[in-house]
């Protein structure tokens, strides 16, 4: 167990930074350093878009190089310790330094370059640690439970400050504070945690597989043309991430100028991810008895109809908005554990089809379309919102303002609700996968 949660620890302090940069950012450079929504939000796409297609360069070289930390646990600290840096230089801009959009487009970069190196060899390291069935579920919940707690964390570092003199907390600081707050916590988390994390690998053996699958870029584009369940799997949960992309890029924004009440943006978030923890048992309960893809459509449903009713909210609805905040963070769990669970059943289904498992391709594939998804949503939502005319201060029109709520509110259910109809007839089963499984075993591929 001491071995899962020093592998685990480095997630939390990187998710912490993460979101700081992906969710508070763009609200924080446009108010205070007077910078574009549409330069910011292209900046967004671009960068982010970077980092998903050099996911699989790095792979490739975390599988090439060896140390006496392992293959993997190197790469994390150097990628962990350039982002950590190119996190404060965003969060905490030096007030002596001109910020504008090449500091924030320098740093950015910078910042997503350190990402890639640390965490695509840090997922491959999960992977490695074990063959068990049972402990990699471990290893993977641990990784991903420390990440959302990281976020947590980040939401309320956001919101809550500790006056020295009194020695008591205080709730609303600024931004700024705030953003502060996050960075240095982070620092000082991530290099705590590799004290633990890099002299665990002396004590173990990091890499169990004895055999790794080289990545074939041909493979990609065979699996896109053989396997159509997957495809329409692929194209489903773009759609989806395109509709979960929009609503934390904008939260900020509604949270400040729908609600005004920019003061809660900390609690809310953290309220939001306290449902999504809360979900996790109720999802997993249901996924047992119903086909997941059932269940999966069932969340997206339940998400839209709560959703419809940020349309409606106005100044001041603080009751509303928390209730909204709670029931929709339950539908994000199911968002984070169905898909992929389906995305491995696929997989079986390639294996009876092909004889071989390209998990690489998929998880390629996977990772790739999962972050598009988010690149363009997020991006394009700061860029729309500038089209619109809005503007980061009280003077914003009503037909502005109701813009900002259909695109926080609205637009999420539209693609939701299209993902739904690709995935309502899903043909993998439970029903249809216990046929396959048996084959696979009748075939002596399993």
């Amino acid at each position: 167990m001491f071995r899962i949660l020093a592998y685990s620890l480095p997630s939390l302090p990187l998710a912490s930074l993460y979101f700081a940069i992906y969710v508070l950012l763009g609200e924080f450079y446009s108010r205070q350093f007077d910078l574009s929504l549409s330069a910011i939000g292209l900046s967004f796409i671009l960068v982010r878009l970077f980092d998903a297609f050099s996911d699989p360069v790095m792979g490739y070289l975390s599988d090439k190089f060896s140390t006496p930390f392992g293959k993997r646990r190197p790469w994390v600290l150097l990628g962990g310790g350039i982002f950590t840096y190119a996190a404060w230089m965003l969060l905490v801009p030096n007030q002596g330094t001109e910020v504008g959009i090449h500091y924030f487009v320098f740093w950015l970069v910078i910042s997503t370059i350190g990402w890639t190196i640390a965490y695509s060899p840090y997922y491959a390291l999960g992977a490695e640690l074990s063959n068990d069935y049972m402990e990699r579920s471990r290893i993977t919940f641990s990784r991903e439970l420390l990440a959302l707690l990281g976020i947590i964390i980040a939401s309320l570092l956001y919101s809550i400050g500790y006056d020295l003199a009194s020695g008591k907390l205080y709730f609303g600081i600024t931004p700024s504070s705030g953003l502060y707050q996050i960075s240095l916590a982070s620092f000082l988390f991530f290099c705590f945690s590799m004290i633990f994390f890099l002299p665990s690998a002396f004590k173990n053996k990091d890499t169990v597989l004895k055999v790794t699958q080289d990545f074939r870029f041909r493979e990609i584009f065979e699996v896109i043309g053989n396997q159509r369940l997957f495809v329409r799997l692929l194209l489903s949960h773009f759609l989806n991430g395109l509709a979960n992309g929009f609503p934390p890029a904008l939260f900020v924004f509604y949270v400040g100028y729908i609600l005004g009440l920019p003061a809660y943006t900390g609690p809310l978030l953290l309220l939001y991810f306290i449902g999504a923890i809360i979900g996790v048992p109720f999802w997993l309960f249901l996924s047992k008895r119903i086909d997941k893809h059932r269940v999966w459509c069932g969340a997206m449903i339940y998400a839209c109809i709560v959703f419809a009713f940020v349309l409606v909210l106005d100044k001041g609805d603080l009751t509303g908005f928390i209730i909204i905040c709670l029931l929709s963070g339950l539908a994000l769990s199911a968002d984070l554990a169905l898909p992929t669970s389906i995305q491995a059943d696929v997989l079986d289904l390639e294996v009876l089809r092909t004889g071989k498992r390209p998990s690489g391709q998929f998880f390629a594939l996977w990772g790739l379309i999962s972050k598009s998804a988010v690149a363009i949503s997020t991006g394009a939502a700061l860029i729309i919102l500038d089209l619109i005319g809005f503007q980061p201060n009280p003077n914003n029109e009503k037909i502005v303002l109701n813009s900002l709520s259909f695109m926080y509110g609205g637009i999420p259910i539209l693609l939701k609700l299209i993902s739904v109809y690709l995935m309502w007839d899903f043909e993998l089963g439970r029903n249809k996968h216990k046929e396959v499984i048996s084959s696979l075993r009748l075939e002596g591929k399993i």
